[in-house]
Protein backbone atom coordinates (compact mmCIF):
# COMPACT_ATOMS: atom_id res chain seq x y z
CA UNK A 1 0.00 0.00 0.00
CA UNK A 2 2.61 2.53 0.84
CA UNK A 3 4.27 0.97 -2.86
CA UNK A 4 1.29 2.91 -4.08
CA UNK A 5 1.73 5.96 -2.47
CA UNK A 6 5.57 6.71 -3.09
CA UNK A 7 4.56 6.12 -6.82
CA UNK A 8 1.30 8.41 -6.24
CA UNK A 9 3.98 10.82 -5.12
CA UNK A 10 5.94 10.66 -7.83
CA UNK A 11 3.38 11.19 -10.70
CA UNK A 12 2.14 14.07 -8.77
CA UNK A 13 5.32 15.89 -8.36
CA UNK A 14 6.25 14.89 -12.39
CA UNK A 15 2.83 16.11 -13.37
CA UNK A 16 3.49 19.64 -11.48
CA UNK A 17 0.28 19.36 -8.84
CA UNK A 18 2.09 21.11 -5.92
CA UNK A 19 -0.91 22.18 -3.86
CA UNK A 20 -0.95 18.19 -2.80
CA UNK A 21 2.64 17.75 -4.01
CA UNK A 22 4.31 19.71 -1.39
CA UNK A 23 2.38 17.78 1.55
CA UNK A 24 3.39 14.45 -0.37
CA UNK A 25 6.52 15.13 -0.74
CA UNK A 26 7.22 15.90 3.04
CA UNK A 27 5.34 12.15 4.04
CA UNK A 28 7.62 10.66 0.88
CA UNK A 29 10.37 12.49 3.08
CA UNK A 30 9.64 11.24 6.40
CA UNK A 31 8.86 7.55 5.20
CA UNK A 32 12.33 7.85 3.66
CA UNK A 33 13.70 9.13 6.94
CA UNK A 34 12.06 7.13 9.05
CA UNK A 35 13.32 4.07 6.87
CA UNK A 36 17.33 5.25 6.86
CA UNK A 37 16.35 5.33 11.20
CA UNK A 38 15.00 1.74 11.16
CA UNK A 39 17.81 0.55 8.94
CA UNK A 40 20.76 2.74 11.18
CA UNK A 41 19.25 1.13 14.57
CA UNK A 42 19.06 -2.70 12.97
CA UNK A 43 22.81 -2.04 11.62
CA UNK A 44 24.28 -0.67 15.30
CA UNK A 45 21.99 -3.70 17.11
CA UNK A 46 24.60 -5.80 15.64
CA UNK A 47 27.94 -4.67 17.17
CA UNK A 48 26.48 -3.50 20.56
CA UNK A 49 24.75 -6.68 20.89
CA UNK A 50 27.73 -8.75 20.12
CA UNK A 51 30.36 -6.90 22.91
CA UNK A 52 27.50 -6.54 25.55
CA UNK A 53 27.46 -10.79 25.17
CA UNK A 54 31.16 -10.57 25.43
CA UNK A 55 31.24 -8.17 28.48
CA UNK A 56 28.63 -9.97 30.19
CA UNK A 57 31.72 -13.39 30.41
CA UNK A 58 34.08 -10.90 30.68
CA UNK A 59 35.97 -11.15 34.02
CA UNK A 60 35.84 -8.31 36.19
CA UNK A 61 38.72 -6.00 37.96
CA UNK A 62 42.48 -6.43 35.91
CA UNK A 63 42.33 -9.99 35.73
CA UNK A 64 40.90 -9.78 32.09
CA UNK A 65 44.36 -7.50 31.19
CA UNK A 66 47.03 -9.16 32.55
CA UNK A 67 45.87 -12.57 31.70
CA UNK A 68 45.39 -11.73 28.15
CA UNK A 69 41.51 -12.77 28.32
CA UNK A 70 39.31 -12.56 24.94
CA UNK A 71 36.13 -12.66 23.31
CA UNK A 72 36.65 -14.06 19.88
CA UNK A 73 39.78 -12.08 19.14
CA UNK A 74 38.42 -8.81 21.36
CA UNK A 75 39.68 -7.87 24.10
CA UNK A 76 37.72 -6.46 27.01
CA UNK A 77 38.85 -3.10 26.55
CA UNK A 78 38.18 -3.19 22.82
CA UNK A 79 34.67 -4.81 23.71
CA UNK A 80 34.34 -1.97 25.80
CA UNK A 81 34.82 0.54 22.94
CA UNK A 82 32.90 -1.66 20.84
CA UNK A 83 29.46 -1.57 23.34
CA UNK A 84 30.04 2.22 24.28
CA UNK A 85 30.40 4.04 21.02
CA UNK A 86 27.58 2.20 18.47
CA UNK A 87 25.32 2.06 21.85
CA UNK A 88 25.89 5.82 22.39
CA UNK A 89 24.19 6.47 18.56
CA UNK A 90 21.34 3.77 18.76
CA UNK A 91 20.33 5.60 22.00
CA UNK A 92 19.91 8.32 19.53
CA UNK A 93 18.68 6.77 16.88
CA UNK A 94 16.00 4.81 18.68
CA UNK A 95 15.23 8.45 20.26
CA UNK A 96 14.61 9.85 17.08
CA UNK A 97 12.77 6.92 15.64
CA UNK A 98 10.33 7.27 18.58
CA UNK A 99 9.35 10.72 18.16
CA UNK A 100 9.00 10.54 14.56
CA UNK A 101 6.93 7.44 15.49
CA UNK A 102 4.55 8.83 18.66
CA UNK A 103 1.75 9.91 16.96
CA UNK A 104 1.45 6.00 15.84
CA UNK A 105 2.52 4.70 19.51
CA UNK A 106 -0.07 7.03 21.01
CA UNK A 107 -2.31 5.46 18.42
CA UNK A 108 -1.68 1.93 19.78
CA UNK A 109 -1.76 2.88 23.29
CA UNK A 110 -5.04 4.06 22.79
CA UNK A 111 -6.30 0.45 21.19
CA UNK A 112 -4.27 -0.79 23.95
CA UNK A 113 -6.23 0.42 27.05
CA UNK A 114 -9.48 1.70 25.50
CA UNK A 115 -12.22 -0.80 25.75
CA UNK A 116 -15.29 -0.39 23.18
CA UNK A 117 -18.69 -2.25 23.70
CA UNK A 118 -19.12 -4.77 20.88
CA UNK A 119 -22.88 -4.55 20.33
Amino acid sequence: MEEMAVEETKVNIVKGNTAKGSAKTFHLFLIRTKGILSTITLMLLIPVAFSGIGLYFAPSGRFARTSGWSFLGFSKTELQALHDIPGIILVIAISLHFLLNLKLYLKELKCLFIRKKVT
